[in-house]
C-alpha cells in the first residue's frame, strides 16, 4: 500500500516506475484494512507474481479485453487507471484500445514489476488511491472488487480520481469443475486453502456474487448510468496442462505449491492434471458493471 489519503486537497503520486521503490508497502491507511487482510493477500499474490504468466495470466487476458470493450467511455487518448493491476492485463488492453496512458496499481510490488513501466506502476491501497481528484478518464477494476473487504470505501474512492467505471467480478453461480478437482487434487499433498483467502470469500464474497447490491454500490458512490450485465467470454483454454496452471498460478495456491520440495511439487502437478482431463474448456461467465 501507498502513503498519501485520497481526497479532495491529496497530492497525486509519481506516476513512474520509481514509485514502486519509494512507496511504503507496509503502511496501511487507517481504517482501510478493518479484518487486517491486506499484508497477507499482499505477500501470496507477491509469491504467485512467478507462476502467473503461464497459468492465471491466459485466463485474465481475454477476459480484461472484453472488460474494456464494455467501458462507457471511449479510450481514446483517455488517462485510464487499471486498479487491482496484476501484472498488467487490462492496462495492456485499454492501451491497444486506445488510451492515452495507463497507471496500474496494486499492492503487490512484485506483480507489478512484471506489469513494467510503460503502464507507470504504483503500489496503492484501493481505499486510499494516491491521485488528485478526477485524474483519470476511466477506472478499469478486472476481479478487483471481490478482493476488497470493503468494496464500497473503494467505489467512493474511484468516484473521487474517475470519470467512468469499468468493473469485472465472476458471475453469480458461475464455477468450473477444474477449480474443485485441483482442491480435491491437491488435499493429499496437504492443501487447505489459506486462512486470509477464506477470509474474504466469507466478507468479500456475498456483495460480489450479488449483482443488485454491487450496482446499488456503485450507485452510492456517485456513478450515473450505472449498468449490470452478464457475458460470456471463452478463453480458449481447454488442455489439462492449461487448466491446472489456471488453478496452480492463483495466489491461493501458489505459495502452497512453491512450499513443497521438487519431487512433492511434480507429483502434485501431475495430480493436477491428470484430475482437470476432460474438464475443458473453459468459458467464463462475467459480471461486468458499467458507471460514469
Amino acid at each position: 500500500m501507498v502513503g498519501g489519503q485520497g481526497g479532495a486537497g491529496r497530492t497525486p503520486a509519481q506516476l513512474s516506475s520509481a514509485a514502486l521503490n519509494s512507496a511504503d508497502p507496509d503502511r496501511d491507511p487507517a481504517g482501510s484494512d478493518p479484518a487486517g487482510l491486506a499484508p497477507k493477500v499482499r505477500a501470496a499474490y507477491d509469491a504467485a507474481a512467478a507462476a502467473w504468466a503461464e497459468g492465471p495470466e491466459q485466463v485474465y487476458t481475454p477476459l480484461a479485453r472484453a472488460l474494456v470493450g464494455a467501458a462507457p467511455v471511449p479510450l481514446t487518448g483517455r488517462q485510464v487507471l487499471d486498479l487491482g493491476a496484476g501484472t498488467g492485463v487490462a492496462g495492456r488492453a485499454a492501451l491497444a484500445a486506445g488510451a492515452g496512458r495507463v497507471v496500474a496499481a496494486d499492492l503487490s510490488t512484485t506483480m507489478l514489476r512484471r506489469a513494467g513501466p510503460a503502464q507507470h506502476p504504483v503500489v496503492a491501497d484501493a481505499a486510499a488511491l494516491p491521485f488528485r481528484d478526477q485524474a483519470f478518464g476511466l477506472v478499469v477494476a478486472a476481479f478487483c472488487l471481490n478482493h476488497l473487504s470493503q468494496p464500497d470505501a473503494a467505489l467512493r474512492e474511484i468516484r473521487r480520481v474517475g470519470r467512468g467505471l469499468a468493473a469485472s467480478t465472476f458471475a453469480p453461480g458461475w464455477t468450473h469443475p477444474a477449480k474443485l478437482a485441483v482442491d480435491e487434487a491437491l488435499r493429499p499433498f496437504g492443501f487447505q486453502p489459506p486462512a486470509w483467502y477464506q477470509s474474504l470469500q466469507r466478507e468479500a464474497g456475498p456483495a460480489a456474487r450479488d449483482p443488485a447490491r454491487l450496482a446499488a454500490q456503485v450507485a452510492a458512490a456517485g456513478f450515473a448510468g450505472v449498468r449490470v450485465r452478464t457475458m460470456t467470454v471463452p478463453t480458449g483454454l481447454s488442455a489439462p496442462a492449461q487448466l491446472a496452471s489456471w488453478r496452480l498460478g492463483l495466489a491461493q495456491v501458489a505459495p502452497f505449491l512453491q512450499s513443497l520440495e521438487a519431487g512433492p511439487r511434480a507429483a502434485a502437478r501431475r495430480a493436477a492434471e491428470q484430475a482437470v482431463a476432460g474438464t475443458g474448456p473453459l468459458v467464463v461467465s462475467m459480471l461486468v458493471l458499467t458507471g460514469r
